[in-house]
């Protein structure tokens, strides 16, 4: 059911008060991506734009007392989209839940968001989407319970809600405040040095220091500026780096400028905020 790209005229029971509304989907959309499989910083940037999205009540249209709110926003080229529906009743089998993205009022396509998650215990139901290109005019949110038969097409709805037109969907550029990065070292990412700070951070996976730096970086990944590059660069490996700046053990820092060329060398940093006092 998930990742449907649907190339034929389907009909689904959008049960809006109105009848039916016939959807036809032989719109090609874009490559969706899992959230849950995206960087830690992508995972930040997801929920700075959700706290600015707009969000609308989903309403029960399956008289199973199901409630649920749904968040979405375009920003820089990309959907964002969270669903968390509550009193979502247990389904049998291997039945799940799914979301969905419809093109209304004039019906001219729709995407799957994905399977959501489910928690029988406290029956609520999640999920968190991104998908590449302005889905702005998909603003009909759509909750559908599916039976696992590799039917492409939506099943019963359970809850759902449209966008009013009048809604803005699409943030400016200005809304989130961007922040650096920490990431693999690349020789190309020194060329950032040219409009900010880059530092290789020479770790090794069995150094107890550097493994605590990796996690606190990780877990305040928003706080690093937006000028500041940090390059995660293996000390096992990197033999003719290490040579370069003079590295002789792991846990060590060093600036560089955009050739290249050694600005500054230190070891010692424990956390964040410790390393952007060097520099």
């Amino acid at each position: 059911m998930t990742k449907k790209r649907l190339a034929i005229l389907v009909g689904i029971i959008a049960l809006l008060g109105i009848g039916y509304v016939i959807i036809n989907g032989n719109k090609l959309l874009p490559p969706a991506e899992n959230k849950s499989t995206l960087a830690n910083q992508n995972d930040d940037l997801f929920e700075k734009i959700i706290a600015k999205a707009s969000s609308i009540n989903l309403l029960d249209v399956s008289e199973s007392g199901a409630t649920g709110t749904a968040w979405l926003a375009v920003y820089e080229g990309k959907t964002y989209h969270r669903v968390i529906a509550k009193n979502m009743p247990t389904l049998p089998g291997t039945d799940f839940y799914e979301g969905w993205l419809v093109k209304d009022p004039v019906p001219s396509g729709f995407v799957s968001s994905g399977k959501m998650s489910y928690d029988p215990t406290t029956q609520e139901a999640r999920l968190d989407y991104v998908i590449d290109g302005d889905m702005s005019d998909h603003n009909l949110i759509v909750i559908t319970s599916e039976p696992d038969d590799n039917n492409p097409a939506p099943s019963k709805h359970i809850i759902e809600a449209r966008f009013p037109d009048s809604t803005n969907l699409v943030l400016p550029s200005d809304t989130i405040s961007k922040a650096g990065s920490y990431e693999d070292y690349s020789q190309t990412k020194i060329a950032l040095a040219a409009s900010g700070d880059v530092v290789l951070f020479f770790h090794a996976p069995w150094c107890p220091t550097c493994r605590a730096l990796n996690s606190d970086i990780e877990k305040n990944l928003g706080s690093i500026p937006a000028t500041v590059t940090i390059l995660k660069t293996d000390y096992d490996t990197e033999t003719s780096l290490k040579q370069k700046y003079g590295v002789t053990t792991q846990h060590t820092l060093v600036q560089v400028n955009q050739d290249g060329a050694l600005i500054k060398k230190w070891s010692g940093s424990s956390k964040l905020t410790n390393l952007l006092a060097e520099l």
